[in-house]
C-alpha cells in the first residue's frame, strides 16, 4: 500500500496560533481605542511577526506519497524520490541522505530532553529495521516525536521498496534534487522589513 501522509510540527502549529492571534488582538485593540496612527505604525511589525511565524512554524511539512518524500521547509521545498534515499536519520531532525546531498525537515525536529525522559519502552519498540543502531534507537526515532513519526512511515515504505528491489540507483531518473524556492514568501518578508524600517525612521 502506498503511503499518503502529511506531517506538521505539533508544537509549531500551536505556537503559530498563539502568536498570530496575539498579533491580531493587539491590532484590533489599538484600532478600537481610536489610535489609528499607532495602528498603522505597528501594522508592519505585527505583519512581519505573523508572516515569519507562519513561514517558520505553520507552513513547513513533510509530505509522503507513492512518488517520494517532499520536505517543505521555511525558504524552499525539496522533493526526494524513493530511489534517491540512501539513509534516514533523526539525530537532530528528520534527515534524508541522498546521492545529491543531505536534506533536513524543518517540520520534524527531534524531541527535547523532557520528551526523552518521559518516553516509555513501547515508544521505541516494533520500529522498522533500519531504525535500530546496535539494538537501540535514537531519541529522534521515538514514535511519539515529530521526527520519529515521520521516520517510521518513511522507513516502513522505504524498506518494503528496498526488499522488493525497487531502490536500485539505476531506477532513479533524477540527477539532482528538485528544489522550489519560496520567492513570494521571501519577497513578502523583504517588503515588510522595509515597511518596518520606514515606520521606525518616520
Amino acid at each position: 500500500m502506498s503511503p499518503n501522509f502529511t506531517l506538521h510540527s505539533r508544537f509549531g502549529r500551536v505556537l503559530s496560533i498563539v502568536v498570530i492571534a496575539a498579533c491580531a488582538i493587539a491590532l484590533v485593540v489599538t484600532t478600537v481605542q481610536g489610535r489609528w496612527l499607532d495602528a498603522l505604525q505597528v501594522l508592519p511589525v505585527l505583519g512581519l511577526v505573523s508572516l515569519l511565524t507562519w513561514a517558520m512554524f505553520w507552513r513547513p511539512a513533510v509530505l509522503i506519497t507513492a512518488a517520494g518524500v517532499t520536505l517543505r521547509n521555511v525558504l524552499r521545498t525539496v522533493e526526494v524520490a524513493w530511489p534517491e534515499i540512501r539513509r534516514i536519520d533523526t539525530k537532530y531532525a528528520l534527515t534524508l541522505e541522498t546521492p545529491h546531498g543531505t536534506v533536513t525537515a524543518w517540520a520534524a525536529p527531534a524531541p527535547g530532553r523532557h520528551s526523552v525522559f518521559t518516553a516509555v519502552r513501547q515508544d521505541g519498540a516494533n520500529l522498522p529495521e533500519s531504525s535500530y543502531l546496535a539494538g537501540t534507537v535514537r531519541p529522534g526515532d521515538l514514535i511519539t516525536s515529530d521526527s520519529g513519526q515521520a521516520a517510521h512511515i518513511i522507513r516502513s515504505h522505504w524498506e518494503k521498496l528496498r526488499d522488493d528491489g525497487h531502490l536500485d540507483a539505476a531506477t532513479s531518473e533524477f540527477t539532482k534534487l528538485r528544489v522550489t524556492w519560496h520567492f513570494r514568501t521571501i519577497a513578502a518578508v523583504a517588503v515588510l522589513i522595509v515597511a518596518v524600517l520606514l515606520t521606525t525612521l518616520s
